[in-house]
């Protein structure tokens, strides 16, 4: 483990394990679940509904909730989970999008089952996104983290092959907040008519980058991009 800056971050703050943190995280909590004597993992199901009043033998506008309704991906069938309390914890829904770095999962289901539950729902139009996702015709939706940034990438127009940040957030840079990043990209490529811009790492130490970033330098490799030698 280390500490990393991302947008917005004037400290480093963020907990990071090269370039998949997100997986490092998980692994050691569903270790630390598959060894904890009261929980019972159900792997391989699906949630498709909440369990509620409505659902009873006789219908009842009451609002509890019992548990939840799952398929079980490699039979088909649907099972009923009871419990005192229900947890969601089902993710965002960026992924309901045509170009979203969110993983597959984040589609939203869980906010529709706790919206048919009767629960309020609100702020949807706030969406999680990173501002750097690679354009690529062959790979869709490769998220290129914003640690990169934080440890010294910079956003260049390939068409000046200048660094434009300075124009949208002079203090900060690259390391703005998500919103300011992605509207400097957005306009760098509406003003000069292109397809992306740049991010450009290789001025920092080779064995630098690959150490940090080992998983997109990888990708990157089998798609011919060295980012140690020149942009993304």
């Amino acid at each position: 483990l280390h500490l990393t800056r991302e947008g917005g971050h004037s400290h480093r703050r963020i907990v990071h394990v090269a370039d998949a943190t997100g997986w490092a995280v998980q692994e050691a909590l569903q270790r630390a679940a598959e060894a904890h004597p009261n929980i019972t993992l159900v792997p391989d199901q699906v949630a498709i509904d909440l369990a509620t009043s409505r659902h009873e033998q006789r219908y009842s506008g009451a609002g509890n909730v019992w548990g939840v309704y799952a398929v079980d991906r490699n039979t088909g069938h649907v099972a009923l989970y009871t419990a005192k309390a229900t947890i969601l914890a089902t993710g965002g829904a960026g992924r309901t999008y045509l170009f979203s770095t969110a993983p597959r999962g984040a589609t939203g289901d869980g906010i529709a089952m706790a919206w048919r539950a009767g629960a309020r729902v609100s702020n949807m139009e706030m969406m999680q996104f990173h501002p750097t996702c690679l354009y690529n015709l062959e790979v869709k939706n490769f998220l290129i983290t914003e640690a990169v940034r934080g440890e010294g990438g910079r956003l260049i127009n390939p068409a000046t092959g200048k660094r434009f940040m300075s124009y949208y957030d002079a203090e900060r840079m690259e390391l703005a907040p998500r919103d300011v990043v992605a509207r400097a990209i957005d306009a760098e490529i509406k003003r000069y008519g292109l397809d992306y811009v740049h991010l450009d790492i290789s001025h920092m130490a080779a064995d630098f980058v690959r150490g940090h970033f080992p998983n997109i330098h990888e990708k990157l490799l089998g798609l011919g991009i060295d980012m140690t030698t020149q942009p993304i």
